[in-house]
């Protein structure tokens, strides 16, 4: 059977066409994205034109221009942390599935465990992502950290698609825990009232892109299943994961080509 998968996956006509598509998407949503940030450098110059200190001004005039990188870098972000995740949910189901039977006391034991282990290790993923893998360069560690905290109520809601559309009780572990994660950004031991305000207005902030990421990753499974590329056959979960591989892989052409750069510069000029 899991040679099967190999040959499927590793089909390259097959996985160039659905390559393909995921790239064409992704250029919709950069699109999107970058009519959305010149609509914002518009608002933001109105309110320079009432600015009379001349550091500010340029301080401001530098936030505008980079306003287009700081969206679509914030989307990338998006993707990449999503994807790590997945990835070790991904690797908890096969194990959970496949080889619980042979560890079958150490899993009922442990398994939480395993679990927090992996998700802390999607972070150390997610920083090769988006250092080495495709170099975010304008993001601020604050803007990263708003960003992860929306892709987690993202993991949310496709754990609660799996769950509700394919009926999978399996995953209800693992939506307590995610929204666990998230509620414990807001409620921890040193909680203020201006961090509950910066966190919330984060999250706003970020809102547009979790439904921009939404939409895309939902186009690009539904393309998947259709087009029998991808399986429900070996868990909709890791079917999920692999479309944000192909997501990712999509971002790295994209920044090969730096169309989106020479895009930017034409809107910035």
């Amino acid at each position: 059977m899991g040679k099967f998968y190999i040959r499927h996956y590793f089909d390259f006509t097959h996985a160039g066409e659905f390559l393909l598509v995921t790239l064409l998407a992704l250029a919709v949503v950069m699109t999107i994205i970058v009519l959305a940030a010149k609509t914002r450098q518009n608002s933001m110059k109105k309110e320079l034109e009432y600015e009379m200190d001349p550091d500010r001004y340029r301080h401001q005039i530098r936030n505008v221009r980079i306003q287009p990188y700081l969206l679509i870098e914030s989307f990338y972000e998006m993707v990449f942390s999503s994807t790590s995740v997945l990835l070790f949910l991904a690797v908890y189901y096969l194990l959970d599935a496949y080889y619980v039977d042979r560890v079958t006391e150490f899993w009922k034991k442990y398994q939480n465990v395993v679990l927090l282990v992996m998700i802390c290790l999607s972070v150390f993923v997610t920083a090769w992502l988006d250092t080495i893998f495709v170099k975010l360069r304008h993001l601020d560690p604050d803007q990263k950290a708003g960003v992860r905290l929306v892709s987690s109520l993202y993991i949310v809601l496709i754990l609660l698609y799996i769950r509700f559309i394919y009926k999978d009780t399996n995953y209800n572990e693992l939506i307590l825990y995610f929204v666990t994660l998230a509620v414990g950004r807001f409620v921890f031991f040193d909680f203020t009232v201006e961090e509950f305000v910066k966190i919330t207005k984060s999250i706003g902030r970020n809102l547009p892109l979790l439904l921009l990421m939404c939409a895309y990753s939902g186009f690009i499974c539904w393309y998947g299943f259709r087009v029998d590329f991808l399986l429900t056959s070996n868990g909709v979960i890791l079917s999920t994961f692999i479309a944000h591989i192909f997501m990712c892989f999509a971002i790295f052409v994209l920044s090969k080509t730096r169309i989106l750069r020479f895009v930017v510069n034409k809107t910035n000029a």
